[in-house]
């Protein structure tokens, strides 16, 4: 770990040795060579578009064309990463997260695929524009089932905002790429 400015740095090894016992945490990204990133950030006025979960050390689920576990080592190349940490969740507290985010990653593939029309939506000013049962990643915030959680539909920068009013959560580390 590396220490600038107050924020802690942290290199992939860091990011690969995320304790367990510190998981879940909301990672926001940013694709630094995506056009439609670009826009996002654009639209949103923000400096994070994508929203997903570390669940495992390594391991992170993300809504992506479908809602899937994979390496986070997949966004080590032309990503930015910022890891949301709850120190105050109990164990209890982090197994339901957990459990609830697996148990979505069991869905069938039809009801874990990308909502393409709530990007339309987001796009157009109409957040609540959404196919039924389906979500876009910053939709998977909705496993923080907090109570003081009052975001409907929103955008990674939205549940950035979110995350910083909040006392109990603290930022765990930034990965920045080569």
């Amino acid at each position: 770990m590396d220490l600038r400015n107050g924020q802690i740095l942290l290199s992939r090894e860091d990011v690969m040795a995320i304790p367990a016992d510190k998981l879940p945490m909301v990672v926001l990204s940013d694709n630094l060579r995506s056009f439609f990133s670009m826009a996002i950030k654009a639209h949103s006025e923000g400096c994070y578009n994508h929203l997903m979960w570390l669940i495992r050390p390594g391991v992170i689920a993300s809504q992506n064309l479908t809602f899937q576990a994979q390496p986070v080592q997949e966004y080590f190349n032309g990503f930015r990463m910022k890891f949301w940490h709850c120190p105050s969740w109990t164990p209890e507290q982090r197994k339901a997260i957990i459990d609830a985010i697996e148990t979505d990653l069991k869905k069938p593939w039809y009801k874990r695929i990308y909502d393409f029309v709530a990007i339309i939506g987001q796009g157009i000013g109409i957040p609540s524009l959404q196919t039924p049962g389906i979500d876009i990643c910053s939709d998977k915030a909705k496993y923080l089932n907090d109570i003081n959680y009052d975001l409907k539909h929103p955008d990674p920068e939205q549940v950035n905002h979110w995350l910083m009013t909040q006392k109990r959560y603290v930022v765990y580390g930034r990965y920045l790429p080569d």
